[in-house]
């Protein structure tokens, strides 16, 4: 049997998009093709992908990106997420595979610059690259309101686990919570395949961007190769002692 060379780089990533200090790094590598069970075990090791790029953060000084997964079999919604859930009864959700369509980017595009305030324009290779490009199985989930498309959402479709790669939505539906609706779904959607976890990148506990996901419970995070329960992390640990 043949064997495949994977080569590492690193890359240097501008300003940490998650703490108000710090710079961006990653130890990653691109692949076109990648096995499901390769891709699972790279998950517990605390990668993640972007396209065909699989990446692990290597910030100098910092481990605040902490792998998190929720168990779906067990998932207990918090009251105001079963409000979002009802909120939401009304849209239609739609399963495919990733492919390139005008509404999908001109979404991306408005996503980027008016929820993110991206200061240049994205092109229609920026979203390929990232959001089409896959070397695993995955699906796109459109969200509709009747024919108008309000999200998209991207998962991954591994043996044991979905991972959820991404998620834009209409800025101007905020109200909505669209981004906590569709994990909704997605937990959802993992309990119907009986796969009894839902991957969700990476949890910063002082970042409002990630923290949310920390209201999705149960979850395990990843420390030392081991998923541990959320409350029992060491650090979280720690940091509970010094505020005792």
């Amino acid at each position: 049997m043949g064997s495949t060379r994977i080569r590492f780089y690193q890359t240097h990533n501008g300003p940490c998009p998650y703490r108000s200090s710090g710079d961006w790094n990653n130890l990653a590598f691109q692949t076109q093709r990648l096995s499901e069970d390769a891709y699972g075990s790279l998950l517990d090791l605390g990668f993640r992908r972007s396209g065909f790029s699989v990446y692990h953060p290597i910030c100098s000084g910092c481990s605040s990106c902490i792998p998190i997964r929720v168990r779906t079999d067990t998932f207990k919604p918090s009251k105001s997420q079963r409000r979002t859930w009802q909120k939401n009864q009304d849209l239609r959700v739609e399963h495919h595979p990733p492919a390139f369509c005008q509404p999908g980017f001109q979404l991306y595009s408005k996503y980027q610059q008016n929820w993110h305030h991206c200061g240049t324009p994205v092109t229609e290779s920026d979203y390929l690259d990232f959001l089409i490009h896959s070397p695993v199985k995955t699906e796109m989930l459109y969200y509709y309101d009747q024919e108008r498309l309000l999200a998209i959402g991207w998962i991954d479709i591994l043996p044991k686990m979905l991972s959820s790669v991404y998620f834009i939505f209409d800025p101007d539906e905020a109200t909505r919570r669209l981004g906590i609706f569709s994990l909704l779904y997605e937990i959802e959607y993992a309990s119907r395949l009986e796969k009894p976890w839902l991957y969700l990148g990476y949890w910063v506990e002082d970042s409002p961007k990630m923290s949310y996901k920390s209201d999705f419970q149960p979850a395990e995070l990843l420390f030392n190769k081991k998923w541990v329960p959320f409350h029992q992390h060491p650090e979280l640990v720690a940091s509970q002692d010094v505020s005792n």
